[in-house]
């Protein structure tokens, strides 16, 4: 049986105290501040305070990673999501914002030892961002208190 992320459910053992920032792009501002609520919701609905959970807006998705360093840097978060959208154009650009944002995601993720959730649909027209944003809001925040429950379940003291 396959086993998706709405599967999961909310992980138990979630800290009120952990500290998420949510860093999304500019682009397609009413459909990736549908995104970031439906990841608010959710953080809070699994025990979150609101007043841990910040939000940052950056000119497009390729700036996501370098917000998300800065926040790592300072130890600002337990855990982050970059969310946007990148429609594919007719030149490879779209293409390759798509892969460098996942990729410093990722090394960020691996440098700091922190979740970073990568939410940034890369689409061939809008309307296949929309059909699907509230959703990846969501699955955002799922990934990454399931991520800080599982390392907090693996670090010793």
């Amino acid at each position: 049986m396959k086993n998706t992320q709405s599967d999961i459910g909310k992980p138990d053992k979630v800290s009120k105290d952990w500290k998420i920032g949510i860093v999304h792009s500019s682009f397609y501002k009413e459909d990736v501040l549908k995104m970031v609520e439906s990841a608010r919701k959710y953080l809070v609905e699994s025990g979150i305070n609101p007043d841990n959970i910040s939000v940052y807006a950056v000119a497009g998705c390729f700036e996501i990673p370098l917000i998300g360093s800065a926040l790592a840097d300072k130890d600002q978060t337990n855990a982050l999501m970059g969310l946007g959208i990148v429609v594919q154009g007719k030149t490879q650009h779209a293409q390759e914002i798509a892969k460098q944002s996942a990729r410093g995601m990722m090394n960020i993720q691996v440098q700091y030892k922190i979740p970073f959730a990568y939410e940034v649909l890369h689409v061939d027209a809008l309307e296949d961002a929309q059909q699907r944003i509230e959703s990846k809001g969501k699955e955002a925040a799922i990934a990454v208190l399931s991520s800080l429950k599982k390392l907090n379940s693996i670090v010793i003291p």
